[in-house]
């Protein structure tokens, strides 16, 4: 059977010259720059990409094509993240799945490093004052010299540690278990609290699964205390959310910079979006035009291995 390739308008309009060279003669299913897909077409589909323009849009209808296709084989992704239920539910029936992992690891790492310098450097108050016209001059506290516990040793976690190597921080890797080639003191994930107590910073890049769900609570935070800074680059779920929001009220948490919530996005109502000393970003860390340019070369290595029956970069196994 033909492969037949499930991709977006404007995957087709930067990189249709290219998918031309790499696949010659690959027919295409296409999503509409409105999100619309030719139903008819959805039986014949093998493959899907699904690039970074799609997110958030039009990731909706992209997943429900693609999980009526009854033909389809592989799909590849432009996260590195593959926790959601479609994700697993083509797996069930035996789709392979590979990922863009890396791809949006140095962008990320810098939105890690700009909630450090910000909180540290109390621009959240700095702000409120612009606002209120007062001119709030204060203190504050460097972060050379302190120290980070980088929790989750994926390609964020280790962008992030060179950089925070690079503003003069001493960095411990946290992780299941040494492999020895961290180039970083190491901890077990299990002593948690104990790290939170024994560091100025953590910073959350673990993926979520059954066992890393909820890993960050009330007693992580309040080990983390009241001069320390937590960072969530990661999954909103890794973390007690409402504990959070209270440690920060309480003052029992210094600050804590979030890219990520429980839900996305919060409610109006939602207390997170009042938490004092708090910078939240709408999950948008790796949506950058690298980024994008980087997930699209990581699909084509793939279809290229993929044509001539050769092993997937970053495939995810079940």
């Amino acid at each position: 059977m033909d492969d037949v390739l499930l991709c977006s308008a404007a995957f087709i309009e930067r990189a249709g010259d290219r998918l031309d060279a790499v696949a010659p003669g690959l027919k295409r299913v296409v999503l509409s720059a409105g999100g619309e897909v030719d139903h008819n077409d959805i039986g014949r589909i093998t493959i899907a990409h699904f690039s970074s323009d799609l997110w958030p849009q039009h990731h909706i209808p992209f997943f429900v094509a693609a999980l009526k296709a009854e033909q389809l084989r592989w799909f590849h992704t432009m996260s590195a993240g593959v926790d959601s239920p479609p994700f697993r539910a083509m797996m069930e029936r035996g789709v392979r799945l590979s990922n863009s992992s890396g791809t949006s690891a140095v962008p990320i790492a810098h939105t890690a490093m700009m909630y450090l310098l910000a909180l540290s450097q109390g621009l959240p108050d700095a702000l409120e004052g612009q606002a209120a016209k007062e001119w709030r001059w204060k203190r504050w506290r460097e972060l050379f010299g302190r120290s980070i516990a980088v929790v989750g040793w994926g390609p964020i976690g280790q962008e992030a540690a060179r950089l925070a190597e690079a503003l003069g921080m001493s960095v411990t890797v946290v992780r299941r278990a040494a492999r020895g080639d961290e180039g970083y003191p190491v901890r077990p994930l299990v002593d948690l609290v104990d790290i939170a107590r024994d560091h100025d910073v953590m910073m959350l890049a673990l993926p979520l699964t059954d066992d890393t769900a909820g890993v960050v609570d009330a007693a992580v935070l309040r080990a983390v205390g009241p001069d320390g800074l937590f960072i969530n680059v990661g999954r909103g779920e890794l973390v007690d959310q409402a504990a959070l929001v209270a440690a920060l009220h309480s003052g029992e948490l210094g600050g804590a910079g979030l890219d990520v919530t429980t839900p996305e996005p919060p409610t109006p109502d939602d207390p997170v979006w009042d938490a004092p000393n708090l910078i939240l970003t709408p999950h948008n860390s790796g949506a950058t035009d690298g980024t994008a340019r980087r997930s699209d070369d990581s699909f084509f290595d793939n279809l290229a291995s993929w044509l001539d029956g050769e092993r997937l970069v970053s495939e995810v196994s079940s």
